[in-house]
């Protein structure tokens, strides 16, 4: 793997976000910033939290600045660079069956309820011309709300459990 690439392609590939790392043959770190970054768009767009997208622009100048810094590295900081995800460094999932397990119930409630949301949502949008009146538009604005009302439900009701400090708890290692 060298980072002897062409400048005038690093640049293009550096302006989105993660793509100039791929060029450059770091595919691990240009998965994870591609998807943070337009990750955190989607859900924005989606959830309503439009206040996230100030992220986006800390996430895109990492990235291009990123990639300019390794295609100026000597070969051999270069060679040295380990291509590794940027998320879940160290991280067990040896208890995710576990949590899963555990939690299922609430986990199948939210997916339920947010299908609802988002098939209900479809409805209201084929209905909507045939409705014109202050109820309908009532109904209408409250369908279209209801799924960041549930995403923001879960976010108070994850913080409260954090708070009483009724997470589950690593197991203690004995030797």
């Amino acid at each position: 793997m060298k980072n002897k690439k062409s400048g005038f392609l690093t640049f293009c590939c550096s302006l989105v976000p993660g793509a100039g790392e791929m060029y450059l043959g770091l595919y691990k770190q240009g998965i994870s910033l591609m998807l943070l970054f337009f990750g955190i768009g989607a859900f924005a767009a989606w959830s309503g939290l439009e206040v996230l997208l100030a992220i986006a622009p800390v996430i895109w100048f990492f990235s291009f600045f990123h990639t300019h810094n390794l295609r100026n590295m000597s070969e051999e900081e270069f060679l040295r660079q380990e291509d590794r995800y940027l998320f879940f460094q160290g991280t067990d999932f040896s208890n995710a069956d576990e949590f899963f397990t555990k939690n299922r119930k609430i986990i199948a409630a939210i997916l339920i309820l947010l299908g609802i949301c988002m098939v209900s949502q479809i409805i209201m949008n084929l209905l909507d011309p045939f409705f014109n009146s202050l109820y309908w538009s009532f109904v209408w604005r409250l369908n279209r709300n209801a799924p960041r009302v549930i995403v923001a439900v879960a976010v108070i009701f994850a913080g409260v459990q954090i708070l009483k400090g009724n997470l589950p708890k690593e197991k203690e290692i004995t030797e």
